[in-house]
Parts: structure tokens; C-alpha cells; sequence
């Protein structure tokens, strides 16, 4: 979220952040968002009688803000039918493979025990399954013999700061 805030603070990408919404109150993203004086606001869901309501109180702060599309940076909940019925094709979200190979979690992993050569990160619009949507961009990122979890997660992070301001601007501010 920082490296995406970093760019639309340096004017490269142009895009007002209207909210930071997070289902953890003491997230780390919260402070970030503070320090670029965008409002936050949290809600968890064992506060709710069910994810469905929930997931209404996250729309009703989205729509308080005003807010046109969902970047999710973070984010690792699966989102469903009340928030993907509210933004239908307007939420994103980057994920550390090459989708579609290794979804989910612990993809950096995934990658190593399968033995592949090059993974990366995909930036995607979110939909009903679990990193399926139709895919914005990738950026490839090989495979060394050295590495290990840590050591891979840390080269994919790096080319996602770079990718994801650069969908941002692609679907977002030129779609306009």
C-alpha cells in the first residue's frame, strides 16, 4: 500500500485514496494511511453476526467515501457477494505468482516446492473464486538456486511496488 501511495504522492499515479478499510484495527496500513492523511476505518468480522453483514458495513463506509473502485493491498480475506455485488469489475488485487499457477496462500512456497524456474506476481480484478479473476498484468521474476522463502517473497515484493501502481494507472486512471 505504501509503495501505491508513494507514487500517487509523487504525482505519477493520479488517483485520490479516499478510505483505507481494514478488518484489523492496530494494522500496520492504518498508520500508513495516517501519514498520508487518508481516512481509515475498521471493522472485524466477529464483531457481526455473519460475513454478509459484515461485509454490508464495509460497503457502507466505501460508499460514505465516495469510493469508485477497491484496491486491495493487504487485504487477505476472500471478498464476496455483498462487496463484489457492490463494485462488479472495480476491484483489484495483486497476488505473489504467475496466476494462474499457485493461488491462494503461500504462493512464494508453492512455487519452490514445484520446482518452476520463474514465478512473479500477477495483478488481477477480483471475482467469486480465490485469485481467479481475469488478469491485468504479470511481471516475471526467476528463480534463483539460492532461494528460499523469504529470499523469493522479497524479489516478488519488489516487482509488485512497481506493477500494481502501474494497473492502478492503466484500468483506472486511463479507463476514465
Amino acid at each position: 500500500m505504501e509503495a501505491i501511495l508513494s507514487k500517487i504522492h509523487s504525482g505519477k499515479l493520479k488517483v485520490e485514496p479516499v478510505l483505507v478499510f481494514s478488518d484489523n484495527g492496530v494494522a500496520g496500513g492504518l498508520d500508513i494511511a495516517r501519514k498520508y492523511k487518508i481516512p481509515v476505518e475498521t471493522a472485524h468480522p466477529k464483531d457481526f453476526p455473519n460475513f454478509a453483514e459484515y461485509e454490508k458495513k464495509a460497503v457502507s463506509y466505501l460508499q460514505a467515501y465516495r469510493a469508485q473502485w477497491i484496491v486491495c493491498a493487504g487485504y487477505m480475506r476472500i471478498l464476496r457477494e455483498t462487496i463484489l455485488a457492490s463494485y462488479p469489475g472495480r476491484i483489484l488485487n495483486i497476488h505473489p505468482s504467475l496466476l494462474p499457477s499457485f493461488p491462494g496462500l503461500k504462493a512464494q512456497k508453492q512455487a519452490l516446492d514445484y520446482g518452476v524456474k520463474i514465478s512473479g506476481c500477477t495483478v488481477h480484478y477480483v471475482d467469486s473464486g480465490v485469485d481467479t479473476g481475469p488478469i491485468i498484468g504479470q511481471t516475471a521474476v526467476e528463480i534463483q538456486e539460492t532461494d528460499d522463502v523469504d529470499s523469493l517473497s522479497q524479489r516478488i515484493l519488489k516487482a509488485e511496488h512497481d506493477l500494481y501502481w502501474r494497473a492502478i494507472d492503466k484500468v483506472v486512471v486511463k479507463r476514465k
